[in-house]
């Protein structure tokens, strides 16, 4: 492949990215409100997800059998081309030389701003008003795209270092054993799929048809819940997938106990039981138990399907559910996170069994108590007790390390959750039974 055959694909390539997110956003209007919702959340995020779909497609699919492409996507994306700055813009061109040329009436009549008696130079000030917002569009999508890109590309050659690679946890070397990196890629694949999908179908069930551009609370809560869901999602599986990898190379006896003499067994049970919990919990409350309209509503440009919910509502007991086990799980992160980087402490292992042994309390509780709205006074204390454990031993953990970035980021996290369970915790009422 030539340079110039790579420039122009690129070309088309972030000018799809482009257009979709203007489609996707309804970027319509006057110049003002093309440019004001151009810098949206919505669309900012829109460009995030299709350039780390893209990116990921391009590493997953390793084009490098195709001649000198690796070395044209480096000096075309990360490094820019300037000299060629001309190839860049061909796809930018193009579109709005189409669109001028088929939409004319409507596009002059929403771009025509102050009103000159000559037609046709009210028209043309108003086609170069439009190809103006194209190419800011086309520029603010090429950046995004560009560093998005370039970290895949980092974090991608970062994990291939290491030994790491997307199936690696199916490849089986007993000379490879305990091994607590494999399955890392393949989950961090899954999750990032996983939360793009959800974040996707949120935002167009919760966004009102003909305000769909504009930003509210709920983007943020739902942006919130995501996260909290995919970090979940991302440790269960590297559970599941990792686990399996040591099972199959030590064998059942030899894997079990090495898991329970280094203390990982506890952890990996929390992280299944919360995959399980996480994805039942969705199926339910999420998608209405219809998970079919939940994946087209996600994957395809449709905004409505006849016969399911427009919006997702969470009443006070599921919010409650959400934000203590939302706690759980960045706790959860956090232990898998150190086993990871093979750390190991006595702390580490208070954490991982206090995790396991209230985890499953937990659900038992909050279904026998009707999603507690009905709970025993031990019953909620010993879950406030465990709560303050962890809290005080993640805290002692990270300040000891010197994380201290994690520890603030942690703090956030945890912050948000008690406010949402604070908020909430009207609805729990403290009886001596349940009957």
């Amino acid at each position: 492949m030539t340079f110039t055959t790579f420039l122009v694909l690129l070309s088309f390539t972030v000018c799809f990215i482009e257009v979709y997110s203007e489609f996707h956003i309804r970027n319509y209007g006057t110049f003002l409100e093309r440019f004001v919702y151009l810098f949206s959340i919505k669309t900012l995020f829109t460009l995030l997800k299709l350039g780390c779909f893209i990116s990921f497609i391009y590493i997953l699919f390793d084009f490098k059998f195709i001649s000198n492409v690796a070395l044209h996507a480096e000096n075309a994306i990360i490094k820019i081309a300037w000299p060629h700055w001309y190839y860049y813009l061909i796809g930018p061109f193009v579109f709005a030389f189409f669109t001028i040329s088929s939409n004319s009436k409507e596009l002059y009549r929403q771009l025509r701003g102050f009103s000159i008696d000559n037609e046709r130079i009210d028209n043309f000030f108003a086609s170069i008003k439009y190809l103006t917002i194209r190419l800011i569009s086309f520029v603010l999508s090429f950046l995004i795209f560009k560093y998005v890109f370039e970290f895949m590309q980092m974090l991608h050659e970062y994990y291939i270092e290491k030994g790491l690679y997307i199936f690696d946890w199916l490849v089986f070397d007993l000379r490879d054993v305990d091994n607590y990196n494999k399955g890392v890629y393949f989950s961090l694949a899954i999750t990032i799929t996983i939360f793009l999908l959800f974040n996707n179908a949120f935002i167009k069930k919760n966004s009102d048809t003909w305000r769909f551009r504009e930003i509210n609370f709920a983007y943020l809560k739902y942006l919130f819940i995501s996260l909290i869901l995919s970090l979940g999602l991302f440790f269960g599986f590297f559970s599941i997938f990792n686990g399996f990898h040591n099972l199959i190379n030590n064998g059942v006896s030899e894997w079990i106990t090495k898991e329970n003499v280094l203390g990982i067994l506890p952890i990996r049970l929390s992280s299944i039981m919360i995959v399980y919990y996480l994805l039942t919990y969705i199926y339910a409350e999420v998608l209405n138990k219809k998970l079919g309209n939940f994946i087209l509503l996600a994957i395809l440009p449709i905004r409505h399907i006849s016969n399911y919910h427009t919006s997702i509502n969470f009443s006070k007991s599921e919010t409650l559910f959400f934000a203590q086990i939302g706690f759980y799980i960045i706790n959860i992160a956090l232990a898998e996170f150190f086993i990871i980087i093979g750390f190991k402490s006595v702390y580490l292992s208070i954490l991982n069994f206090t995790i396991l042994f209230i985890l499953d309390d937990f659900k038992i509780i909050n279904d026998y108590s009707n999603g507690m709205q009905r709970v025993m006074p031990w019953h909620f204390i010993r879950i406030c007790i465990f709560n303050v454990i962890m809290l005080m031993v993640a805290i002692t953990l990270l300040f000891s390390r010197e994380y201290y970035y994690i520890l603030a980021l942690y703090l956030i996290l945890f912050f948000i959750l008690f406010r949402y369970y604070i908020k909430n915790a009207g609805s729990i009422s403290i009886r001596n039974n349940t009957f």
